[in-house]
């Protein structure tokens, strides 16, 4: 049986965006010998959702340094919504097309959310209406129409909110985290943005435990 790496992002974590060709590298190296899980933390929920007017001189600055330090580039799209200001920061509906994902395509997961992240900060996609999913679903082999009929049952917004319990319950309190679980015990290999060479270097040495 495979030792299990978690990955706890949210699709509105910008961070998270300049993580996710980390990610990719890493479950691409290590699939054989880890499962991947994707976890949703849930960061723009409750009281914390806002218009993104609220903090955009904040994210102005925030994302100078996403580039500056990882080297993704945020779409001229994504900055016309930025400057209009009015969308609701809101994690949970792409938190529930994520969990339509791991039920009916789990190993999918990873490869769509890194894809719906792209799709919002580059593309400027309005992550806040299930249509807007549905390219990214089709990708990962659901059809729109299914997708569509899961992304409105409540069972998958149960299945975000676990995820959001989760992440809370691991202690999560920023993201992008990532967490080996290795014989039963769990070990914190990254809190944070790390480069490659940094994330697999934390992961090895967690492995001699």
């Amino acid at each position: 049986m495979k030792d299990t790496i978690f990955y706890f992002y949210d699709a509105l974590c910008s961070w998270c965006y300049g993580f996710s060709p980390v990610l990719k590298k890493l479950s691409e190296k290590y699939e054989d010998e880890f499962d991947f899980q994707v976890i949703s933390g849930g960061m723009q929920t409750g009281d914390r959702k806002q218009p993104v007017s609220d903090i955009r001189d904040y994210l102005k600055g925030a994302y100078l340094n996403v580039t500056a330090r990882t080297g993704v580039q945020f779409g001229a799209d994504f900055m016309e919504v930025l400057e209009d200001g009015t969308r609701l920061l809101d994690s949970v509906p792409a938190a529930v097309a994520l969990s339509v994902v791991k039920e009916l395509k789990p190993m999918e997961a990873l490869k769509f959310a890194g894809s719906i992240q792209k799709a919002i900060y580059y593309d400027g996609i309005n992550w806040n209406k299930a249509e807007s999913f549905i390219p990214y679903a089709e990708k990962a082999g659901i059809e729109a129409d299914l997708f569509l009929e899961k992304f409105q049952e409540d069972a998958f917004l149960e299945k975000a909110k676990t995820d959001f319990k989760l992440a809370a319950n691991f202690g999560i309190t920023g993201f992008p985290s990532v967490v080996l679980k290795r014989k039963e015990k769990y070990y914190l290999i990254a809190q944070g943005f790390l480069p490659f060479e940094q994330l697999e270097e934390a992961l090895q040495t967690a492995k001699l435990n």
